[in-house]
């Protein structure tokens, strides 16, 4: 079964996670932050990358532009489900591997992929807008 771990910028920039060898990396990162480069001999099959802040509500006074779009969430489920049906790994990060990533990685969890463990606090919005991708939602 493939895993999913959520896990920091730095940690990827310091090739602090599971293995990468069969695993497709997942970045996330404010609007013009710059993507942090995994160390020379960490090799991931894919590399996907997004911009959008951490904004629970689709309601606050930020621009659209800096939230998670509907074709994003969809982007990263299309991401999930085709590493899922190839038996790789995901490693997704974001600033501090908790909230967007978490909120990535919550997801997965529920298509059917093993975590590791690790602490996240998913943002809201980045996870229904997924959700809703799938068809699922809380009601």
């Amino acid at each position: 079964m493939p895993i999913i771990q959520n896990v920091s910028r730095v940690d990827v920039a310091q090739g602090n996670h599971i293995r990468a060898t069969d695993a497709v990396l997942i970045q996330i990162v404010d609007p013009a932050m710059s993507f942090p480069v995994p160390p020379n001999w960490v090799s991931f099959k894919e590399i996907h990358q997004f911009e959008f802040l951490d904004i629970e509500d689709d309601e606050t006074r930020f621009p659209e532009e800096c939230k998670i779009s509907d074709s994003q969430a969809a982007k990263l489920v299309e991401i999930l489900m085709n590493a899922k049906s190839k038996e790789l790994d995901v490693v997704v990060h974001c600033t501090a591997g908790l909230c967007r990533s978490g909120a990535v990685a919550e997801v997965g969890v529920m298509l059917g992929f093993d975590e590791t463990g690790r602490r996240r606090q998913p943002n809201v919005l980045v996870k229904n807008k997924m959700m809703r991708v799938l068809g699922w939602s809380y009601d």
